[in-house]
């Protein structure tokens, strides 16, 4: 929660619609509504005078759609910081990538939804708290890897994002930086509304209060920037632009958890660059040791060393023909976590969208992702057999 209430200016022409606004906002503890207007012109007027937190516009495609989207880029212009939500009974993919450029940041289909507004009303608060608070300890950044795919990157990753959020009672970021076959949205059950290439927007720079409209939030409390829908866009993603999300992300959030991709491209390293740790995961194969050594030595070149990069062996059990203690000696590397081999928990967590660490009884895999969350979080020794 922010300090002081979150201020609501409404711009509706349909007194019915902004009575409903008024209906839900009253509701939601911590808000205000600052002001209502009936039209665009008056609400500039006002918003000089006094500017809210959070303007809420309706377009209507029918009747000034220009004159209004004009009216919004103009506010958001003298008023950056506003955040602008706008509403419509249209949601084309052409009407909310206009109102986008104009600067909203939520496209929310009319009559707005209590739910989606109250979320919407969060994200606005996470950035605020940010704002008000910028001498606050950036966030901690840990980015998930193998060179190799199929070893349970994307499973540790959302795991672990859940995990941190929750030992650590600090609000966590979890990022989907495999760009063409990154698949964290179906691991949590998510349909977002926008990616990573909507926060991109449509300049090299990274607008913060976008990236933040971005973000999914998850049941958990995690938010999430999903892969992009297209994966062909993805090579508009430049390394810049993740060094500025991450950068944004990390001044917002307690944690933020990469789930990288498999190629050592611009993007994964910036986020390398970013990290303050990176998980190796493998497992107990040869040919996944082989990936795992040509990647230590990356990173060996990189000047990364064990307090950055950190060995995971994943679906360690008693049956494995390499044991842990061969890895190391075959890597000349230590093994910092071993998780168990329990292939039926993962498969229904898969399956089901609900995390292994979820639940009264996590299956003892998501217990030692928790623990896992437990010893980064504390800068604690690994957990080794």
């Amino acid at each position: 929660m922010v300090p002081s209430n979150l201020s609501i200016m409404i711009v509706d022409a349909d007194r019915s619609q902004r009575l409903l606004l008024r209906r839900h906002l009253d509701t939601i503890d911590g808000i205000e509504i600052a002001a209502e207007q009936g039209n665009i012109n008056e609400c500039l007027q006002s918003a000089d005078a006094n500017p809210p937190d959070v303007l809420i516009v309706e377009l209507d495609t029918s009747n000034n759609l220009d004159k209004t989207l004009e009216a919004v880029g103009s506010l958001k212009l003298t008023h950056p910081t506003i955040a602008v939500f706008v509403n419509s009974t249209s949601n084309t993919p052409e009407l909310i990538m206009s109102a986008m450029r104009a600067g909203a940041q939520e496209f929310l289909r009319r009559p707005v939804e209590l739910d989606k507004l109250r979320k919407a009303l969060e994200k606005v608060r996470i950035l605020t708290t940010h704002t008000k608070a910028k001498t606050a300890t950036r966030g901690k950044v840990v980015s998930v890897f193998s060179k190799r795919g199929g070893l349970g990157v994307t499973t540790l990753a959302v795991n672990l994002g859940i995990a941190l959020s929750e030992v650590s009672e600090q609000r966590t970021a979890l990022i989907d930086l495999d760009l063409q076959l990154g698949d964290i949205t179906s691991f949590l059950n998510l349909t977002p509304e926008y990616d990573i290439l909507d926060a991109c927007g449509d300049g090299e720079e990274v607008d913060e209060m976008q990236l933040q409209s971005c973000m999914t939030l998850h049941g958990s409390g995690v938010a999430v920037l999903a892969e992009p829908g297209n994966p062909d866009a993805s090579a508009e993603v430049s390394g810049r632009q993740v060094t500025e999300i991450l950068d944004h992300l990390r001044s917002m959030y307690g944690y933020v958890v990469v789930d990288a991709s498999h190629s050592f491209s611009d993007s994964t390293y910036s986020a390398f660059e970013q990290s303050d740790n990176i998980l190796i995961v493998t497992v107990s194969t040869v040919s996944s040791i082989r990936a795992t050594k040509k990647s230590l030595e990356l990173f060996r070149s990189l000047g990364y060393g064990p307090d950055k990069v950190q060995i995971v062996v994943n679906r360690v059990s008693k049956a494995d023909g390499i044991r842990v203690n061969q890895i190391e000696k075959t890597l000349d590397y230590p093994v910092f976590w071993t998780i168990p081999n329990n292939y039926r928990a993962v498969v229904d967590a898969i399956n089901s969208g609900i995390p292994l660490v979820n639940g009264k009884r996590p299956a003892d895999v998501g217990k030692s992702v928790i623990r896992l969350a437990e010893a980064l979080m504390n800068g604690n020794r690994g957990e080794v057999p």
